[in-house]
């Protein structure tokens, strides 16, 4: 059930969610097939460096500006298990595109009161201007976690834009993914607030050197407590339509379809999918996406308009 609620934007200008009827759409399931569950080989190995990087975490290739990037330097300093480990990332690091293999990568390490709660950085442009930034969860004693994202700027690993925390020690959150959810023009994040515990999804815009939410609603989660797997959620693009955000509830057994519309407001793009378990991993496919269940089973999902 959707709780939407209003919240002033920088421009002063005040969005009011309202309670809507459920749009016509369709949301189905079908058992998937291999090529629904398989998995794509990287194209290259990672760079010898990378082989340093924190244990369970992924080396990640660009395709602009970076070339590869990682999450290094494993501390027990912050030790939430919210992906299993009480150990994290303390550094992030990148190797340039336009860099030899075995160059020496940039680096970033942050203080001692911080780490990376996360096992995977995210590569986007979000701002159109043709270099890769880096999307990442980054957790502060005493405030819990907050969206990160850090580029490469005139040869240096610089820091471009922060969403609020989470609020303390332990609270966290983890990213959906990057879509034009207003329809502005520009690519805004999708992330989901405590997921664990009363889950609130939330948009933002990328405003450096902030990241600016400006859309939530609750009861819903992308995440299992103590599992490595952070992808619970999906967007879908549909034509003619604003993207729709496919996520679980927060029992993780009821799919919802989530559209923030015009002029403003939360809608149903279609009515609640009933799950025979829960969610375990869900994969982005075309009009919909590759659902895994903890009872081993694995379902087509498709959304129609």
């Amino acid at each position: 059930m959707l709780m939407p609620f209003s919240r002033p934007l920088l421009s002063s200008v005040l969005l009011v969610c309202l309670s809507l009827p459920t749009l016509a759409g369709t949301l189905t399931r079908t058992p998937a097939g291999p090529a629904c569950t398989s998995t794509t080989p990287l194209s290259a190995p990672p760079p010898a460096a990378a082989a340093l990087r924190l244990p369970q975490s992924q080396a990640v290739a660009g395709q602009r500006d970076i070339g590869w990037v990682w999450l290094g330097t494993p501390t027990a300093r912050y030790p939430h298990t919210a992906l299993g480990s009480p150990r994290h990332a303390g550094s992030l690091h990148v190797l340039p595109a336009a860099a030899a293999s075995d160059a020496i990568p940039l680096s970033l390490t942050l203080s001692m009161d911080s780490v990376f709660e996360d096992r995977v950085p995210r590569l986007v442009d979000l701002d159109g201007d043709g270099r890769d930034e880096i999307l990442l969860i980054e957790a502060v004693a005493l405030r819990g976690a907050a969206l990160v994202v850090y580029g490469l700027r005139d040869g240096a690993l610089v820091e471009l834009a922060r969403g609020p925390y989470a609020g303390s020690t332990f609270r966290w959150l983890n990213p959906v993914g990057v879509a034009d959810f207003d329809g502005d023009g520009r690519l805004d994040i999708a992330s989901v607030t405590t997921p664990h515990i009363g889950g609130v999804l939330t948009l933002h815009h990328y405003r450096p050197p902030r990241l600016e939410p400006y859309a939530r609603t609750t009861d819903v989660s992308n995440h299992r407590m103590g599992e490595l797997e952070q992808r619970l959620a999906v967007i879908v693009s549909l034509p003619d339509q604003r993207p729709t955000l496919l996520i679980p509830d927060m029992q993780l057994q009821t799919l919802q379809a989530l559209r923030w519309d015009v002029p403003g407001q939360w809608h149903e793009a279609a009515p609640p999918l009933s799950l025979p378990a829960r969610v375990q991993r869900f994969t982005p496919l075309g009009d919909g996406g590759c659902l895994q269940l903890i009872d081993g089973s694995s379902w087509r999902v498709t959304l129609r308009p």
